[in-house]
């Protein structure tokens, strides 16, 4: 009988063994390789060039009623109709959840082992992208009165706010260590995407350009970031030790406050035993 009880504690105790074995497999951050970060650069560049293909394929069946955006200067006024706006707010939102969709997945293959959720996250994403719909929708309906430069910044607007979104849904859903350093990857590859995506538009002048070239950069951008700080962060932490974006590091008051609650739980555990032995 009593062999029986002892595996049954044994047995109700494997999960939280388990688990612990997992967190100290996984303590400190994650070492990549060259070959990763190029890996990423790449894949990520091709699923925003897949949502591009997929805007080019809209743009060519409905080049008609787009035709203030392909050739401004043939456009009477600047004004857009209702026809126009549909079309906009399809092809932008089928594009953006397109590439959400298909580039994580392909990033998850250069970590297969850090991203064990990847159902779920697609899942997640999908949601987060009608959100994200939903609300700037009324933005694409408000240029039915407006220009057409009212609508390009909807469409960027929302172009960045899905990037944005599914990365760190992606990162923060598959890494429940390190989800600080997903936020600084994902946000980092977002600015720096964007200010290239400037940087074209300043070149080029062409709205038409910056339309095809801004999923590809700003994806390869986060893609390059998710890697490339990894690294930094992994070879900061191997030579100092400090590990100040895990998600159990303990900074300032937080770090004070539990100091003193495992002093007291000490105190506490010291009294018990002297009026243990003084009954």
């Amino acid at each position: 009988m009593q062999q029986q009880e002892n595996q049954n504690y044994q047995n109700q105790n494997l999960p939280i063994q388990q688990y612990q074995e997992q967190v100290a497999e996984y303590q400190g951050p994650r070492r990549l390789s060259l070959f990763i970060l190029i890996a990423k650069t790449f894949l990520g560049f091709v699923g925003g060039t897949i949502g591009s293909l997929v805007l080019l394929i809209i743009l060519l069946l409905s080049a008609s009623v787009l035709q203030p955006v392909l050739s401004p200067a043939q456009a009477t006024t600047g004004q857009v109709g209702p026809i126009f706006i549909v079309i906009i707010m399809a092809m932008v939102f089928v594009t953006s959840l397109l590439s959400s969709i298909i580039t994580p997945m392909l990033l998850s293959y250069t970590e297969k082992e850090r991203y064990p959720k990847l159902i779920s996250t697609l899942y997640q994403i999908f949601i987060f992208n009608l959100v994200i719909f939903a609300f700037t929708a009324p933005i694409y309906l408000t240029t039915n009165t407006a220009n057409l430069t009212v609508t390009a910044y909807a469409a960027g607007l929302q172009i960045v706010f899905v990037a944005t979104a599914s990365s760190l849904i992606m990162e923060i859903m598959n890494d429940a260590n390190y989800p600080l350093l997903g936020v600084y990857t994902t946000l980092i590859g977002i600015l720096v995407g964007t200010a290239i995506n400037l940087m074209i538009y300043q070149l080029m002048s062409s709205a038409v350009v910056l339309l095809f070239a801004a999923l590809p950069v700003i994806w390869a951008s986060i893609g390059f970031f998710q890697a490339a700080l990894a690294m930094i962060y992994s070879w900061f932490y191997t030579n100092w030790g400090i590990d100040f974006l895990s998600s159990g590091t303990s900074f300032g008051a937080d770090y004070a406050g539990q100091a003193e609650e495992e002093e007291e739980e000490e105190v506490k555990e010291d009294k018990e035993g002297g009026d243990f032995l003084k009954g």
